[in-house]
């Protein structure tokens, strides 16, 4: 059975061959589908085959060994041979069975079978694409498998006498027929596919953000130096004064050195800083403490916080003193500020020291409820000031408490990067002043994409974290390949062995004299050439609008030859890596549409009639913009959710039914919608995923609502909801989204408009210029004005040498030019076929596509095995069979690797000081579980 099909909603179950007079058993026969492999029930959805023969005691399922990838066209097969179970995913082998044996079903059953197409008797359904399907009476070869892809793609059909039937569901009424419960019949949209041979999409490695850590991508920007041509970058220091212009928090003088430092330090690496100075007069914001890192409502939470410990919150509003009783009732409200009963225990005074007709406030006025008092975080400094993130890099300044913090940072992959919250904050005492300088470099490296050298071994949960880096990588801790993992340390040396080591004897070559080492001024002095790589990507990828040039952002990947004949060769190429497709024009839609004129954009603003915490977690605006949540499943600060204003006593609960609480997200440009989407990353253990989330409603233009009704999500993918044109015909500015689970968390939602959008429609699109060496008759280059990101050349001859390179032309501006391809016409390239070793093939599977175990680079991807020309490639690691190459690596296929000449010795006897039923002792007796 093959189904080529798009995106799903759990439990999926595509089709399946029931038996339908059983009324003991609901599993005999075999499904296709997605379902989730967790038992937590709402994530890691997965592609599975399940089968039961008539004869069988149990179901089998396989699954593959990866979650499914939403709104992508993927080619599913299965096959069963009275033995093997085998599952394809794009060709490729994902997973096999043994447990199953003979046939499905018995002869007398025959007429009991039922095939069911887009659900199954328990109405568990598909929602989404099916656009073919064949079945047939026998097992089908990998082989076999990859020959009918191949004809599915090219629309040809294959009329085998091993074919039953094959369908295009064009004339759905003739063979299927619809479910009693269910009498509509499906809907058939006629949509292309996007005539593309080349898979685009550039993920990020498991540790990284962007397209930035790419490995591929990133490798450009180390190798070409022409990616790293001079930029010039703008930044804005905010100085506050008072009313008279007196009494600045930095002297000119300062500003001035560090300014000269700063270009000093980055103008070896081709980055070069303009400085403009904002003077801000306000005695009020002059005159009050502004803390770096201290959550204004942790002060006077009978917590010491030693953030928020200074003389002007009252020392963590009295939490991080010992305060003596006093005789608060003589003294309260006497008009005048008893210092003794400033603290939260004492109400502040009653207030007195907040009262500026009675004392200085700014000196005086500790409760963090006043308007009064002496002290704002950054947030609401930022707030206040307002200014716009997305011309220059702005620099503000605020103190620290006890332990003197030098500076934060907004990364760029951050929400708020290019907003009036983002920024650089340091500290006043250290800016400018010689031996500190350095500090604001560091801070600067941060917001250029830079981590910390030391995170692969001191910012990670663990020894055992996934990214944690053993040796230099671009894949692990800091992504750069050139700095050794090293430590948290502040010596200009090798750090001495310690207690953070996971591992490590020592750490040799350490980076100490890196500038994003915490080492003093005196000791850093450089980037590394991976480190200048990254920023240089990074001031292409976000920060463009900070750069007074308006150079278009390059195209970061080699072009790709996917097709050739004797007298020509066709070529494609990947997107700009900042993926915008149309001019830039401020106060426009035009950033936010996409090829085809769709336009695409997150939620602009949020709001909700829940309370928020008063520390601004969990509040509407987490849901604002792109998804940010690192780690889908667990709680996150960075959300939205009802639980900020659960008070835990409440009675009945916060969200209560029928309606619940609610969200509205609304968007910046009302649009006809084609889809939407939305990540809802976390779900409590107390609701299931088709229940958390009881309504959806569509707030249009004209004043009306339409209602979607439930929804089920997986709190690791994105659900998208494709929405009807009949009953969805005008323009929508925003989303209600209702659940009853207190504990829920949004953290974006993405609108996508039909196509030929009207605010798109003057949009001006780039253009690509295909450049070729030796030039082409009619001069060195061809311009392609339609977006279309292919080209064929007919002017070739078999033999001759030719280099092509691809730029993107934006109004008058010129990107860099690609990487180059280099192609003898004739000779072979990855995705005909053959390995080509001398070009670093490690397969070719004739496609230009990842996931399927030879990635579009020709290189075999993890735990898989590709053999044969083409390529047949099988997901290894857990098939049941140990090979030679996989006994050291395999510990479910092949156990515990024990090298010749030892001998493993295993516990046989456990004891333990508290026993737990659900965690017993026994389980660290002998072999560690292959499954575990």
């Amino acid at each position: 059975m093959q189904s080529p099909f798009w995106k799903v909603q759990y439990p999926a179950r595509c089709d399946g061959l029931y038996d339908k007079c059983s009324y003991t058993t609901l599993d005999r026969g075999w499904v296709l589908g997605i379902n989730n492999v967790s038992d937590q029930g709402n994530r890691d959805p997965r592609y599975f085959f399940s089968l039961k023969t008539d004869r069988a005691r149990k179901v089998t399922t396989i699954t593959d060994h990866r979650s499914y990838l939403p709104n992508q066209w993927v080619h599913l097969a299965i096959s069963y041979d009275g033995h093997w179970m085998k599952l394809y995913v794009n060709g490729a082998q994902v997973a096999t069975s043994g447990e199953q044996v003979g046939s499905i079903f018995s002869p007398l059953t025959l007429k009991c079978k039922v095939l069911m197409l887009g659900g199954n008797a328990l109405n568990q359904n598909y929602r989404g694409y099916v656009e073919h399907f064949s079945l047939w009476r026998t097992a089908r070869s990998q082989k076999d498998i990859l020959s009918d892809m191949g004809l599915v793609t090219q629309g040809e059909d294959a009329p085998l006498p091993q074919l039953i039937f094959q369908e295009t569901l064009l004339n759905v009424k003739s063979i299927w027929s619809p479910m009693k419960d269910n009498p509509s019949l499906p809907q058939i949209e006629f949509i292309s596919h996007p005539g593309y041979t080349l898979d685009t999409s550039l993920d990020p490695p498991p540790c990284g953000q962007t397209v930035c850590d790419n490995v591929e991508v990133i490798a450009s920007y180390n190798q070409l130096s022409s990616f790293r041509h001079p930029k010039a970058v703008r930044y804005r220091v905010v100085n506050i004064y008072d009313d008279h212009h007196q009494n600045p928090t930095v002297s000119l003088q300062q500003i001035e050195y560090q300014h000269q430092q700063l270009n000093d330090a980055f103008r070896p690496y081709n980055i070069t800083w303009e400085l403009e100075v904002l003077d801000v007069r306000n005695s009020s914001l002059r005159h009050r403490l502004v803390l770096a890192n201290c959550e204004i409502s942790k002060i006077g939470d009978e917590n010491c916080d030693p953030e928020c410990n200074h003389t002007l919150t009252g020392y963590d509003g009295g939490d991080c003193r010992h305060v003596r009783h006093s005789s608060f009732n003589k003294k309260k409200q006497n008009g005048v500020c008893d210092m003794d009963c400033n603290y939260e225990r004492y109400n502040f005074d009653g207030g007195d020291c907040c009262n500026p007709q009675i004392t200085d406030v700014t000196k005086t006025c500790f409760d963090p409820d006043s308007p009064h008092r002496a002290y704002l975080d950054v947030k609401e400094l930022k707030n206040k000031l307002k200014l716009d993130g997305s011309t220059h890099l702005n620099i503000f300044f605020a103190n620290s408490s006890e332990e003197e913090l030098a500076g934060m940072a907004t990364f760029p992959w951050d929400k708020e990067a290019l907003v009036h919250l983002g920024g650089i904050v340091l500290n006043p005492s250290f800016y400018g002043i010689a031996g500190h300088t350095h500090t604001m470099i560091h801070e600067i490296g941060h917001s250029l994409g830079l981590y910390h050298v030391f995170k692969g071994i001191s910012e990670i949960f663990s020894c055992s974290d996934p990214c944690m880096e053993t040796e230099p990588s671009f894949e692990t801790g800091d992504l750069c390949h050139d700095t050794n993992p090293t430590p948290t340390h502040k010596v200009c040396s090798d750090p001495a062995p310690g207690n953070d080591m996971c591992g490590f004897r020592s750490f040799q070559n350490t980076p100490f004299n890196n500038f994003m080492s915490y080492a003093d001024d005196d000791c850093t002095n450089s980037f590394t050439p991976n480190q200048v790589a990254r920023m240089h990507c990074y001031l292409d990828l976000v920060y463009q609008s900070w750069q007074p040039a308006k150079k278009p952002a390059p195209i970061a990947i080699t072009p790709q030859t996917v097709d050739w004949t004797s007298t020509s060769v066709a070529l494609e190429w990947f997107p700009p890596i900042d993926r915008h497709f149309f001019e830039r024009e401020v106060g426009s839609a035009c950033d936010f549409c996409t090829e085809g004129r769709i336009l695409v954009q997150y939620a602009f603003s949020a709001s909700s009639p829940m309370p928020c915490d008063p520390s601004g977690h969990w509040s509407p605006r987490g849901a604002e913009g792109h998804p940010d949540v690192e780690q889908p499943c667990k709680p996150d600060v960075r959300t939205w959710s009802p639980n900020s204003a659960v008070i835990k006593q409440t009675v009945p609960p916060a969200c209560p039914e029928p309606q619940g609480c609610y969200l509205e997200l609304e968007f910046q440009y009302p649009v006809i919608p084609e889809s939407l989407t939305i990540w809802v990353t976390y779900v409590s253990s107390d609701w299931d995923s088709k229940e958390a989330v009881n309504d959806i409603k569509l707030l249009l233009v004209s004043g009306r609502n339409v209602s979607l009704g439930p929804q089920n999500f997986f709190c690791d993918v994105p659900m998208t909801i494709r929405l009807d044109r009949k009953k969805v015909n005008e323009e929508v500015y925003g989303v209600q989204i209702y659940t009853l689970d207190e504990l829920l968390e949004i953290d974006a939602a993405m609108m996508s408009s039909v196509p030929q959008s009207r605010q798109c429609a003057d949009c001006q699109a780039i253009r690509y210029k295909v450049t070729r060496d030796p030039p082409f008759q009619k001069g060195s280059s061809v311009i392609i004005s339609d977006l279309s990101r292919k080209f064929v050349d007919t002017e070739v001859r078999l033999g001759s040498l030719y280099t092509y390179w691809v730029s993107v032309l934006s109004g008058a501006e010129e990107s860099e030019s690609s990487p180059p391809l280099a192609y003898i016409h004739g000779s072979g390239y990855c995705g005909d076929g053959i390995i080509q070793k001398d070009l670093g093939e490690e397969c070719d599977d004739m496609n230009k596509v990842n996931g399927d175990g030879c990635s579009l680079f020709c290189r075999q991807e993890l735990s898989f095995k590709c053999i044969d020309e083409p390529s047949r490639c099988y997901f290894h690691d857990g098939d049941g069979v140990c090979e030679d190459f996989e006994q050291k690596t395999s510990i479910l296929d092949c156990g515990v690797y024990t090298p010749k000449g030892f001998v493993d010795q295993w516990a046989s006897n456990v004891t333990v000081s508290h026993h737990d039923e659900r965690c017993p002792g026994l389980v660290v007796a002998g072999q560690p579980a292959a499954n575990q």
